[in-house]
């Protein structure tokens, strides 16, 4: 018998012509513990913390009783096979086997296979899984837990990227339909993303739909007014094309004053995964001219980065993981370098 476990958008299995949805399971308890096996699939996990995580305080030998007796019920309600879920020593395994498909290692198939191929309709149809196989957040019954952020994140900011990616396909070939439903799936994830909304404008604006135009930037005015700002654009602004978007100016990253830099960062972190770094370049001289250094750093970075300048500092907003924060580091510190600033002169966090 062949099962499905679908983890996004809500838990169940599939089984058959058969959907076991939360509200099936015979023990709540049960239920949670598959969805903690699921996450930690063809990994050992230790039965000490199984006991700590759903029988705490009880004695270690009523816990193991209970733990057997849960993970029968599992295998009842489900399906899988005493093979593929058992208690081995002081482990438990979850191996789900050929027999066990589970929708997150699909997601993640794919999202290797991007790394790979060449080919643009098959990148399409990749991509297309992906939008299809995500329904909503991974095993969202567990919001909460600490221990599925992480995974969490990591797949939500693989979404968006499939949404961005498929539009600018779709954009590519003129499909301004298919274009405007992933921006608006997007914007319904990211509300603060003011740049998508202006792609979606312009869109309903080549189809000539300027009632449903003005009115997304009406929704876009409203929730950036919600956290004190307004749009950088008027909606006559992008109608005529008189004036492109502050931040998507050339290839480098744009340099603002020091509230304009608050607002950008409070949006920022205000997105739903997290992907930039804030440096800080603090200077021991006060004869130091921190906007022509600014000017020297901007062409280092990307455009989208931003770069206020400061009495005797400098922040940067960058748009990467804090695995690459090192490499930006060095980046800086090679253009101060060339400036003829020394090391005791300065420095970052």
């Amino acid at each position: 018998m062949s099962i499905l476990i679908k983890t996004f958008g809500g838990t169940r299995v599939i089984k058959e012509n058969d959907v076991v949805y939360a509200r099936n399971w015979p023990s709540q308890k049960a239920f949670s513990l598959f969805r903690y096996l699921v996450f930690r699939r063809n990994e050992g996990v230790p039965v000490e913390e199984l006991y700590d995580m759903f029988w705490e305080e009880m004695e270690e030998g009523f816990a193991k009783t209970n733990l057997n007796t849960t993970l029968y019920l599992i295998r009842k309600t489900t399906g899988i096979t005493s093979d593929q879920l058992f208690v081995k020593g002081n482990m438990c395994y979850f191996t789900p086997g050929k027999d066990v498909a589970i929708d997150a290692d699909t997601f993640e198939e794919n999202h290797k296979k991007l790394m790979k191929v060449t080919s643009e309709s098959e990148r399409e149809e990749i991509l297309r899984e992906m939008f299809e196989i995500y329904e909503g957040p991974f095993l969202v019954e567990d919001s909460l837990a600490e221990w599925v952020q992480e995974a969490r994140d990591m797949y939500e900011s693989w979404y968006s990227d499939v949404l961005k990616e498929l539009f600018k396909i779709y954009i590519s070939r003129d499909r301004h339909d298919a274009a405007y439903d992933m921006i608006v799936t997007y914007i319904q994830r990211e509300p603060y993303d003011e740049d998508m909304y202006y792609k979606a404008i312009e869109i309903l604006m080549k189809k000539g739909d300027l009632t449903k135009a003005k009115h997304l930037y009406d929704k876009l005015s409203r929730r950036l007014r919600e956290i004190g700002i307004k749009p950088h654009l008027s909606f006559d602004q992008i109608a005529t094309g008189k004036e492109a978007h502050p931040l998507m100016n050339g290839k480098k990253a744009v340099i603002v004053d020091a509230d304009f830099f608050e607002k950008i960062l409070f949006l920022e972190s205000r997105r739903r995964v997290k992907n930039f770094v804030i440096l800080e370049i603090k200077f021991k001289g006060t004869n130091l001219s921190t906007g022509k250094i600014a000017q020297k750093i901007a062409p280092l970075l990307r455009r989208g980065d931003v770069i206020t300048s400061l009495e005797n500092s400098i922040r940067i907003l960058v748009h990467c993981s804090e695995q690459r924060r090192s490499t930006v580091e060095n980046r800086v510190k090679n253009v101060l370098g060339e400036m003829g600033i020394e090391k005791d002169q300065f420095f970052i966090h």
